[in-house]
């Protein structure tokens, strides 16, 4: 029964934008309207398109946006993603994100201080998952230094510093 819903809203997704596309462009068509402007037929298709390929490959706002999430501070400007991944959201919309981002040696050392004041506890460990796994080998010689974690109804919040004393690794879960 899950399936057959999918498939439908996976037809909905597909089907209209390209129904509604081949309507304008055969519309144009008829028109005569100058071919040029017959491209602009396939806009629905192209915006779809696009969310589709945010929803898989999530932008770095959306990994800027997790980290103050469960940290409760902005990422400093001049911060580097290392390594980010994301699982598709569920049907009710949770998911789990993971993130390796060198924030450089002086936030560093004053974000885990800034973690306890926003409730995070210290040595609570992650919760295990494919987006965990893989970040771990994407890790290369770092070693987990001290962890931080706190569970916030169902979303579980997780920071982690490593061993070059300018890189953390970031995972928010929900359930």
């Amino acid at each position: 029964m899950f399936l057959l819903l999918i498939i439908i809203v996976i037809i909905f997704i597909i089907g209209i934008p390209v129904l509604l596309s081949l309507g304008i462009y055969k519309t144009l068509k008829k028109k005569e309207v100058n071919s040029k402007w017959r491209i602009l037929a396939f806009l629905p298709i192209f915006i779809v398109g696009y969310f589709v390929y945010e929803a898989v490959y999530p932008s770095p706002e959306f990994y800027k946006e997790d980290f103050k999430e469960v940290t409760g501070i902005e990422l400093p400007a001049n911060s580097k993603f290392e390594y980010k991944t994301a699982s598709f959201p569920d049907q009710f919309g949770d998911y789990t994100s993971v993130s390796i981002i060198n924030v450089g040696f002086e936030f560093y050392k004053s974000l885990q201080s800034d973690l306890t004041i926003n409730k995070l506890t210290k040595n609570r460990g992650s919760i295990g998952c494919t987006e965990m796994d893989n970040v771990q080998l994407k890790m290369n010689e770092l070693k987990i230094e001290s962890e931080y974690s706190k569970q916030d109804g169902d979303k579980f919040y997780y920071v982690a510093f490593l061993s070059d004393r300018k890189t953390i690794l970031v995972q928010r879960s929900s359930h």
